[in-house]
């Protein structure tokens, strides 16, 4: 065989060789194009894996912090709603207690009322049976209870206080000398109260005295020689003389139609 023969086989096989090698070299480029691809997709596919759960994690965590509010505030709920309960419980015992007082209230004052009548009828008769001083006045103010029983608008307790009023006034009657020109029998006189235990009446020209009879219930006449005593004891019930130690007849059960003791 020629040399050349063998070179121009040897051309052959060597092209035949470069184009096995340029065809798997083409198909090599093209697996790793693809694998190349692959893992390029993978990555795309992996970042959007990624961005889910990140969306997730963000939609995770907003959750959780809503749910820890809610409970949070369900918390704060139950501690109100406990404060609440024992609020209107309290106020049910209260109400229980104040519609308690009503009721005594009311039975109260249905008791009261007859009894603050009772005690003006017995104002009333007090005041006619006792010594006849200031007698326009203390009718008046019996006249003023009666009137105000009847006025919706004044309050039973009210009502009660203004009644021991008229009494403690009366009761004060009793402890202090008095003072008054009235009308004693047809005459303008100068009428002396010593507390309630006497009454007497001397004249504005010191001409004439009197005194009081409680069981008669009518003046008698009083000897002149007490008239200085009486004239002394009225400067002493207006403040205009100091306090001194007054001597008067003072009657008695027994001296109805007798004069002085």
């Amino acid at each position: 065989m020629s040399v050349e023969r063998i070179s121009c086989r040897l051309s052959r096989l060597t092209a035949a060789a470069l184009f096995g090698l340029m065809t798997t070299a083409s198909a090599q480029q093209g697996d790793v194009q693809r694998a190349i691809g692959a893992v390029q997709s993978g990555q795309r596919a992996a970042a959007q894996s990624q961005a889910r759960i990140d969306r997730l994690d963000d939609q995770t965590r907003e959750m959780l912090e809503r749910y820890r509010a809610a409970v949070w505030q369900a918390q704060q709920l139950q501690v109100y709603s406990e404060q609440i309960e024992e609020l209107i419980e309290a106020q049910r015992g209260d109400r229980e207690a104040l519609q308690r007082q009503i009721d005594e209230m009311e039975r109260v004052e249905r008791e009261l009322l007859p009894l603050m009548l009772r005690m003006i009828d017995s104002l009333e008769s007090f005041i006619e049976m006792d010594l006849p001083f200031l007698s326009e006045e203390r009718r008046r103010r019996v006249a003023e209870l009666r009137r105000m029983m009847g006025d919706a608008d004044v309050g039973t307790a009210d009502k009660f206080r203004r009644i021991l009023d008229a009494y403690r006034i009366e009761v004060e009657y009793g402890n202090v000398l008095g003072a008054e020109r009235v009308e004693v029998e047809g005459r303008l006189m100068d009428q002396l109260r010593v507390g309630r235990a006497g009454l007497f009446a001397v004249a504005l020209d010191a001409e004439q005295a009197l005194r009081w009879n409680p069981v008669a219930r009518r003046w008698q006449s009083l000897p002149s020689r007490y008239i200085p005593a009486l004239r002394e004891g009225l400067r002493i019930a207006r403040e205009t003389a100091a306090a001194s130690l007054l001597v008067l007849p003072m009657p008695t059960a027994t001296a109805v139609d007798g004069g002085a003791r």
